[in-house]
């Protein structure tokens, strides 16, 4: 096993904290999303930066495939949504909807190396068995 990258995300206060990434140095203040009887203050959540992780590492792994195999391609673009259902006696779990659009490629194509992305890609493998994912 090769070690290719380290991030180091450190994150105080909970809902409405700050995180902030330590190669970068971006700064993040987290809110209490409006759904959860927080404020219309400006901020992310959690469930944003998985949904937003979960969708352009995806989008990174198709675009990876396509290029090792040198298929020619357009445009990727996947569209993720992140519900977070709260399932009797058991707590908190996500949902993701997912719509993936390769431009430029065949209706096959698009479907295989949408698969082949998910199988792929390490957020997809970490997620597998332990939230409900649904393509579109």
């Amino acid at each position: 096993m090769k070690e290719i990258l380290k991030r180091t995300v450190i994150a105080q206060g909970g809902r409405n904290g700050m995180i902030k990434e330590s190669t970068s140095g971006i700064t993040y203040s987290l809110r209490k999303p409006v759904e959860m009887g927080g404020e219309h203050d400006p901020g992310t959540d959690p469930e944003e930066l998985f949904v937003a992780g979960y969708a352009s590492c995806l989008a990174s792994s198709i675009e990876y495939l396509l290029s090792a195999n040198q298929i020619v391609f357009e445009d990727i673009t996947v569209e993720a949504t992140n519900l977070l259902l709260m399932i009797p006696d058991q707590g908190f779990q996500f949902k993701l909807t997912v719509k993936t659009r390769i431009l430029g490629v065949s209706p096959d194509v698009e479907r295989d190396y949408t698969k082949k992305g998910q199988a792929f890609c390490p957020f997809s493998k970490a997620i597998k068995g332990n939230i409900i994912v649904e393509n579109i």
